[in-house]
């Protein structure tokens, strides 16, 4: 059904319909799905939603993007992981929701750059993703980052890098 949802919102045709439905639409993602499979779909069909519906979305941003987040934490699965980037970039490049998700979620840029370096063998595509997903979500001042993810810490290296210090336990 979540993949028959999919191709529904695909359509170009049918966008007119989706704000309707959208509040039905939206309480019916099974979002915190058990299988990857599951939840790839509903994720992607919550992308498909945000570019079809657009800023009609905005009311459910705060509901939806902890879910996304959520996905995106779950290393057990590369593909889930690269869907709730995507549907994260959709959901900001849609509803305007840029630069904003980094002070409501301030582990979100820590959490989408640990994916990044080479050592940790991550597929291309999920990196690819990543970088994506910053560049729709924009760039965030260094200071005001620091503000509001006090454990960030600048780094001596070229760029200054913010890193997050772990307390030893």
């Amino acid at each position: 059904a979540t993949r028959l949802l999919v191709v529904f919102l695909k359509s170009k045709t049918m966008k007119r319909l989706v704000n309707p439905i959208l509040p039905a639409v939206v309480e019916s993602l099974p979002l915190n799905g058990g299988t990857p499979r599951l939840a790839s779909a509903a994720l992607e069909a919550l992308g498909e939603l945000a570019k079809a519906a657009g800023a009609a979305l905005q009311p459910w941003v705060k509901e939806l993007v902890p879910n996304v987040l959520a996905t995106l934490q779950d290393q057990s699965s590369s593909s889930k992981q690269r869907t709730s980037l995507r549907t994260l970039s959709l959901i900001a490049g849609s509803t305007g929701y840029v630069i904003q998700p980094y002070i409501d979620y301030p582990n979100l840029l820590s959490q989408a750059t640990d994916i990044l370096p080479g050592t940790k063998r991550a597929p291309w595509a999920l990196r690819r993703e990543v970088i994506r997903t910053l560049g729709v979500l924009g760039a965030l001042d260094p200071d005001r980052y620091h503000v509001v993810a006090p454990k960030a810490r600048k780094g001596g290296a070229v760029g200054g890098a913010y890193f997050v210090v772990q307390d030893d336990l």
